[in-house]
């Protein structure tokens, strides 16, 4: 059967969410420290990474839960408010500095000339998700309609539904899907239980070396390998300018 839509994962596969993620924690505990939290920055780091750990990435309370545990530790005088803005502020800053890999731009832009459906199908909070999107420059580099993301959706990797709900909203069967991820056990094995064919982006993130129980269909280190195997196995047009 025919390919008609290609949904890609935002973490780790459109950009470098993990290294990101330590450079802006390692940054915003930097501020805190300056703001009056009287703490080794690696401490601090390291104490913030078990907070992380223990609530999830979308908690939105990392800073004020790092002062609640190192909160004796603040220079006198100094209001534990803004040690935790200060961390936040840094944090935020950092995001100024986002950028896609630049071969998922350049896929992305090849993409845009194909006759295929391109969409997201990604884990977390809409607005935190779809701002990634925003400030990677990608707002217009799918398909009207076809973000999906866990929280809207009501369902969320590895249940496969997620994916079966996608390909039913952009109006494709399973199988004339394919999936692009970073992670084996949350992309790769639901991708395929639910019908699609899969590709996994073998990268530097925090799932690099996961190993999952379903081999990938597919499996490239870069996008312009993504771009040969459309071509080749599906006979993916790419029409001029």
């Amino acid at each position: 059967m025919a390919l008609r839509a290609v949904f890609f994962d935002i973490d780790d596969t459109l950009f470098p969410t993990s290294q990101f993620a330590e450079r802006a924690r390692r940054r915003a505990v930097e501020a805190m420290v300056h703001a009056g939290l009287e703490v080794d920055t690696d401490q601090a780091f390291a104490e913030l990474s078990e907070v992380v750990a223990e609530f999830s990435s979308n908690y939105g309370r990392h800073f004020n839960q790092l002062v609640l545990r190192l909160g004796s530790k603040i220079r006198e005088g100094v209001h534990p408010a803004v040690v935790v803005a200060s961390g936040v502020q840094a944090y935020h800053a950092t995001k100024e500095h986002l950028a896609a890999f630049p071969d998922a731009l350049t896929a992305l832009d090849e993409l845009r000339r194909t006759d295929l459906v391109r969409g997201v199908i990604s884990n977390g909070l809409t607005v935190k998700q779809a701002e990634k999107i925003v400030r990677l420059g990608l707002a217009n580099a799918f398909s009207p309609n076809a973000i999906f993301i866990s929280e809207e959706i009501g369902v969320a990797k590895p249940h496969p539904k997620i994916f079966t709900v996608a390909c039913e909203r952009v109006g494709v069967a399973p199988e004339e899907a394919l999936y692009v991820g970073d992670n084996p056990l949350m992309d790769v094995g639901p991708a395929h239980e639910a019908g699609l064919q899969t590709c996994f982006r073998r990268g530097t993130g925090k799932h690099a070396n996961d190993v999952g129980d379903q081999d990938p269909d597919f499996e490239v280190s870069d996008f312009l390998e993504l771009m040969t195997i459309l071509r080749e196995q599906f006979g993916v047009v790419v029409s001029e300018g």
